[in-house]
């Protein structure tokens, strides 16, 4: 799953005022509300990326608040028009480390220090550090 976000992200970052980027993100976002199944999703993003996926993994617990309230902000941000903090966002997603490396405490220290620290003292917002 944390793959599929990723590229998902890249997709968003680079179509960022489009509307398939809004629909990416209200397709990821409906996931982590359990609006649609991960199959619907993923079928979804699969043809706005012109790629199958396959979801083979979750996202680990210390990612879990990050990652949902980062999707949830990015596609709250995307329905504003606000795309200057949808790109930022995107980007954050984008650059979150693959699972075998959110078991380090030390990647995951760097991430929080590189990512989400500097994006939430320039936003003044509280997206959760990966625990």
């Amino acid at each position: 799953m944390t793959n599929f976000i990723k590229l998902t992200a890249v997709f968003i970052r680079a179509n960022v005022e489009s509307l398939e980027a809004l629909n990416a993100a209200d397709a990821l976002a409906d996931i982590t509300d359990c609006i649609i199944t991960i199959d619907d999703a993923v079928s979804v993003i699969s043809s706005l990326l012109n790629r199958e996926f396959e979801i083979n993994e979750c996202v680990p617990n210390v990612a879990t608040a990050f990652v949902v309230t980062t999707i949830n902000a990015l596609r709250k941000a995307l329905h504003e028009h606000d795309f200057r903090l949808s790109y930022d966002l995107a980007d954050i997603l984008q650059a979150l480390p693959d699972n075998e490396y959110l078991c380090n405490k030390e990647d995951i220290s760097s991430f929080n220090n590189t990512y989400i620290k500097k994006f939430n003292k320039k936003y003044g917002l509280k997206l959760p550090l990966i625990v």
